[in-house]
């Protein structure tokens, strides 16, 4: 039975400075520690950690700060220009270094989507705690699912890999840029939730609970827009009986794109798979229409 324990804990919120729910939340609780300093004996960090995106509430301002935490990225010798490669390399000062010297053992990244994922869990490697934890988190809040996104650890550019072990905890659907209090109070609930669970696991306990069956999406392939040969503007948007289903089964020969002028494009390709961030404004700039995900029942 793994019992490591959950020593060092960081909450983040404004890895993107647009999505807003996380913002606030570190806000609120650096301004009111009890918030959430009884939940746990860890030691809880918060941090904004984008400020300067935050400021201008936007997604980034130079670089995608969360495609910034890959080895490669920190290890340049040089200092970068660009803000987010600079901001990335004093997170990593700070709550790492990634790798297995890192001080932090379990890192909390709270983002928001305009896909309807409702609250989305993102685990990038099979770790005893996030497993448990999530796999309790599915049973105790409505609309709660697993993203499975394997990476190895040292390649992935995600701040939460800076630690030990880490959850992006993805919450939509929100408009970038704004705010709503039913998907805040909720986020909060959530947050404070693992850092109960951790003292859980800290006392021996939560590893005790019996194996939970969860339904798990595991990342297979992100899909693009259509789009001319040799590239241009995209030539078809979402399918309107897709747009708002994630995590519902699409089959070869499902309705997957319509075109401007009202033709539609099927799905041809390994199926069934289980699209999720469908229609994501951020990933447009990155040419992803949506995240194809296998699906598969574990016990966690």
């Amino acid at each position: 039975m793994d019992m490591s324990l959950i020593n060092t804990i960081v909450v983040a919120g404004g890895t993107h400075g647009n999505e807003r729910t996380g913002v606030r939340l570190v806000q609120k609780w650096m301004e009111h520690p009890e918030c959430y300093s009884s939940l746990c004996s860890a030691k809880v960090d918060l941090v904004l950690s984008n400020p300067e995106a935050v400021r201008l509430n936007r997604r980034y301002r130079d670089f995608d700060l969360n495609r910034a935490f890959s080895q490669t990225c920190l290890d340049v010798n040089a200092d970068p220009q660009q803000y987010e490669f600079r901001r990335a390399k004093e997170l990593n000062a700070l709550y790492g270094p990634k790798g297995a010297a890192t001080k932090t053992d379990l890192l909390l990244d709270v983002h928001n989507t305009g896909s309807n994922m409702g609250n989305c869990l993102i685990v990038s490697a099979r770790d005893p705690f996030t497993m448990r934890a999530s796999a309790v988190l599915t049973q105790e809040f409505d609309d709660a699912w697993i993203y499975y996104q394997p990476e190895e650890r040292s390649a992935s550019p995600y701040f939460g890999t800076v630690a030990k072990a880490d959850v992006c905890i993805e919450i939509g659907p929100q408009q970038h840029g704004t705010l709503d209090a039913a998907i805040f109070e909720e986020t909060e609930r959530l947050v404070k939730r693992y850092l109960e669970l951790a003292e859980e696991w800290n006392r021996g306990e939560l590893q005790k609970r019996a194996p939970i069956k969860v339904d798990v999406y595991t990342q297979f392939k992100d899909l693009g827009y259509p789009k001319p040969q040799g590239g241009g503007a995209i030539q078809a948007m979402i399918h309107p009986e897709l747009l708002g289903k994630d995590y519902r089964e699409l089959k070869s020969g499902d309705k997957l794109f319509r075109t401007f002028d009202g033709k539609d494009i099927l799905y041809e390709g390994e199926s069934p798979v289980y699209p999720i961030f469908i229609s994501e404004p951020a990933y447009y700039e990155k040419d992803i229409a949506m995240s194809l995900t296998k699906k598969t029942v574990e016990e966690w």
